[in-house]
């Protein structure tokens, strides 16, 4: 049963305890990464599929999801790039969870998306996010058009859009008919790539130009995920989420968050978790979310805890220290071992494998970018004996959630009592600095509770 919260709310200055507009760009938030930095958790914040089919699920977004299965055999080259990248405009209204029969005020946002099959536009989920209308405006063009979400990952921040007026697609004063951008690879360091959107200051296309600075794991803002993800240089703005990094004309990843208080630090989101986002929703007709092994662990630096562990010179790995009840690795992992190697991939003591020549990435983006009901060889150290195991990977579902884009909050009245699930959502009613600001024993559950 999912914990609780009772809130006997009467009337009183609902400014004081309501949320602040989110950003059209989110920011890494310092008490998030100092949050995240304070235990390594592997990635246990993924949804499992929803028993009820998303809302999307209609016969449009089956249509324009169809396209999906075949590669585009025509890309947008030199100009007609531009012509391939849209402003996104957003109205949406976020719900109240102090009262959660009601929701917030109607608000608008802007953001950026491009074609990548025919009919068929990505942006960022917290673009569409809580969204009530989404209209899409073509580069030089004038006229509005209705545009449907057909599909989202709020896990990843990417999202699908189509529109089903014809005159969007095939233009008149636009430039023609629109074609899909060429989808790439992670670019190299220090390569140079062009980030094209529609930030705020202005109605017109930008062109902001930056260098790959690292390739890393890093917290997705929107919904406290740690995934792979790509830093550059180029200044990306509010607006300029869900925009395109070009090197020429071939897309190597999509515009999504910055780093706040810093000159130019933004982040991209590589190629390798795009594709999978869209083979996700291309099999299932909806994201269900990434893979996890639902462990805690810790790195193996110290040379005391390694040999206290029986571990050899030429061993590596991380310490297993808890592991979610609820997952198949419960079955199989224990408490204790040794985590050497993750599908014949080496695990350093301190949790990262090799990625490039002479770059190393954290290993849970190999599981993160595993297809949900696949399988994985794993090696572990227990009691000097080293054993190897095949587990099955799915995303994970916490007692308490996230996030709940997208839905509204369930609730239940009994006596004057308004009972609510306990989730981050309702949590981050109580402002910015919600840790501090809200009950002390929420948190600790809505931090610590895993299983």
């Amino acid at each position: 049963m999912p914990a609780c919260a009772a809130v006997l709310q009467q009337h009183r200055q609902q400014q004081q305890h309501a949320r602040p507009q989110a950003p059209q760009l989110p920011s890494l938030v310092p008490q998030l990464r100092q949050l995240s930095a304070s235990r390594h958790i592997c990635n246990s914040t993924a949804a499992k599929a929803p028993v009820i089919k998303p809302k999307w699920d209609t016969e449009t977004a089956r249509r324009a999801l169809a396209s999906l299965a075949e590669e585009p055999t025509e890309f947008a080259r030199g100009v007609e790039v531009l012509d391939s990248i849209v402003k996104v405009y957003t109205v949406y209204s976020r719900p109240d969870y102090f009262l959660p029969w009601q929701n917030h005020p109607k608000r608008e946002s802007t953001g950026t998306g491009f074609v990548i099959r025919d009919r068929l536009l990505l942006t960022n989920a917290h673009v569409v996010a809580d969204q009530t209308y989404v209209t899409v405006k073509r580069h030089g063009s004038g006229t509005k058009y209705r545009a449907d979400v057909v599909g989202v990952g709020h896990d990843v921040d990417l999202a699908l859009l189509t529109v089903e007026d014809e005159a969007f697609w095939e233009g008149s004063e636009e430039g023609g008919p629109m074609k899909p951008l060429q989808l790439g690879d992670v670019p190299q360091l220090q390569e140079q790539v062009l980030v094209v959107g529609y930030p705020t200051g202005g109605d017109n296309t930008s062109i902001t130009s930056g260098v790959v600075s690292r390739v890393e794991v890093t917290q997705y803002v929107h919904a406290a995920s740690h995934l792979m993800a790509i830093q550059i240089d180029a200044a990306i703005n509010p607006g300029n989420s869900g925009g395109p990094a070009l090197r020429g004309d071939v897309v190597v990843g999509v515009a999504f968050q910055n780093l706040p208080h810093a000159d130019n630090i933004g982040y991209i989101i590589p190629l390798p978790v795009v594709r999978r986002f869209l083979s996700e929703v291309m099999l299932y007709g909806h994201y269900r979310g990434f893979c996890s092994l639902g462990i805690v662990f810790q790195t193996m630096d110290n040379p005391h805890l390694r040999r206290a562990l029986g571990m050899a010179a030429h061993q590596s790995g991380v310490m297993i220290n808890r592991i979610q009840p609820t997952t198949s690795t419960a079955q199989v992992l224990r408490k204790g071992d040794v985590l050497m190697e993750f599908d014949g991939v080496a695990i350093a003591n301190d949790g990262t494998v090799h990625f490039r020549a002479r770059e190393r990435i954290f290993f849970t983006s190999l599981i993160t970018l595993k297809p949900t009901g696949s399988t994985a060889r794993v090696k572990v150290l227990r009691g000097g004996s080293v054993l190897e195991y095949d587990l099955q990977l799915d995303p994970l579902q916490t007692l308490v959630p996230v996030h709940k884009y997208d839905q509204l909050p369930s609730y239940f009245i009994y006596a004057g009592l308004v009972f609510v699930p306990l989730s981050r959502p309702y949590l981050h009613e109580y402002g910015d600095d919600w840790m501090s600001n809200s009950p002390r024993r929420l948190v600790d559950k809505a931090l610590n509770t895993h299983h």
